[in-house]
């Protein structure tokens, strides 16, 4: 009871895990974003701040998973509701109300604007998480809504929720569930036969890394599942793994967990087309890939034939570090240490360089930089202000444990908690907040 309670409290898990030590055998913008000119200023100017939710007694349990951004609109989880900001002015733009809290919100939207998420019904059995739906964050409107009938899915945890331009679908232990994308028409309502757990990645195509028993017993497969017969065509089978996360599709990339006391991926693993083994990087404690808490490993970052990890410093007084690795040889290219013994996280990349933040000391401020690494130049394209209690939020906000994405571009920055909020762990920190140079 104690381990359920204390999942309840810090979210969801949705790495896929073996269990069982003797069958242990086995971000994005609906516009792809222009590169960032050298900016005029880097002087970042608070343009959105939302206040967090209050639970109205101790029984609630509030969460606000999902940020989301597009040329048009900034859009986040709120309560009971998907909220939309201007660009601009950072004011409220719509909302999209909603019958029950969130359960669980895709990271990616996609090419047209669209993002899925689960939430609560309001007459069912508090905390079930039955509802799905696809929503236009361009347009402030739901596309669909629909009802996940496999009570398996519960509390929502273990709930990971993903969406492609033709796919939106949810997979959560012993479930899954998912519709077309544009109609909300139902694709499948379980997992692939001989499987009992799946996660999903969103992007183009939807692809599908599932927990399957085999004739050498159970192991991870990794494949894309038929929308119209739900069958699975396998591309990948991990030979043996304690764990594993979807990373990225193209190229794919997994994380893999191969010691029994870790949460986090310590290896990574780029698969060809073909469904064999390109390279693989060894993370053992030096890198934070940031797996296991929100699907995916948000602490990676994948672009083509690179992938950028922070280090971990293990020790509080030193900074960190941000690794190029090449992808083809799993070898590092380049590496770029943090500025003022600070911590560099991965925001997403930029053509071949790297968006990264660099999180906010009690005298240093927290920054967005590019980071190349052809020529090993940082440049520094945001600065926020220099104020005490502006770099304490900052420091807890820019963060690898964040459970969703920090969001940059053309000069805007945003960060988005969606941690769940207890009445007696209020949190001072913003729900949501952001900064411009424009």
């Amino acid at each position: 009871m104690a381990a359920v309670l204390a999942l309840l409290a810090t979210g969801t898990v949705l790495m896929l895990r073996d269990d069982d030590s003797t069958s242990s055998d086995g971000r994005a913008s609906a516009t792809s974003p222009t590169p960032t000119p050298t900016p005029t200023t880097i002087n970042g100017r608070e343009f959105l701040n939302v206040d967090p939710p209050k639970p109205k007694s101790s029984s609630d349990y509030i969460q606000t998973p999902g940020a989301w951004l597009t040329s048009r609109a900034y859009a986040t989880g709120a309560e009971q509701a998907v909220t939309g900001y201007d660009l601009t002015t950072g004011k409220r733009a719509w909302t999209v109300p909603l019958s029950g809290g969130l359960c669980g919100a895709s990271r990616n939207v996609t090419s047209a604007g669209l993002v899925a998420v689960v939430f609560q019904t309001e007459d069912s059995v508090k905390g079930r998480c039955t509802r799905f739906a696809v929503i236009d964050v361009n347009k402030g409107v739901k596309v669909w809504e629909k009802p996940i009938t496999d009570q398996s899915v519960s509390l929502g945890l273990g709930l990971n929720v993903a969406i492609s331009d033709t796919v939106a679908a949810a997979g959560w232990p012993d479930g899954s569930a998912a519709y077309d994308t544009s109609t909300g028409a139902p694709a499948w309502t379980a997992p692939a036969d001989g499987c009992t757990q799946e996660e999903h990645l969103g992007g183009a195509e939807l692809l599908t890394l599932s927990y399957c028993k085999t004739s050498a017993g159970m192991k991870f497969r990794i494949g894309e599942r038929d929308p119209g017969t739900g069958k699975a065509t396998w591309r990948y089978e991990v030979p043996k793994a304690k764990g594993a996360w979807l990373v990225s599709s193209e190229p794919l990339v997994l994380g893999l967990l191969q010691n029994d006391d870790g949460l986090d991926a310590d290896q990574l693993v780029t698969v060809s087309d073909e469904g064999k083994v390109r390279s693989t990087i060894p993370l053992g404690d030096d890198y934070v890939a940031g797996c296991g808490e929100t699907g995916g490993c948000g602490a990676t970052i994948v672009s083509g034939d690179t992938a950028y990890l922070g280090s971990d410093p293990h020790n509080y007084s030193a900074g960190n570090r941000i690794t190029a690795f090449d992808l083809t040889t799993g070898k590092a290219i380049r590496s770029f240490p943090a500025p003022d013994d600070s911590t560099l996280v991965p925001v997403r990349a930029e053509g071949k360089a790297l968006i990264a933040a660099q999180e906010a000391e009690p005298t240093t401020p927290a920054r967005v930089l590019r980071l190349d690494p052809a020529t090993g130049k940082s440049t520094t394209l945001m600065e926020m202000p220099n104020e005490l209690s502006l770099n304490s939020t900052l420091h807890s906000l820019i963060s690898t444990d964040v459970k969703v994405p920090m969001l940059y571009d053309d000069g805007r920055f945003f960060l988005h908690t969606g941690s769940g909020y207890l009445m007696s762990e209020t949190s001072p920190d913003p729900m949501t907040l952001a900064f411009t140079t424009r």
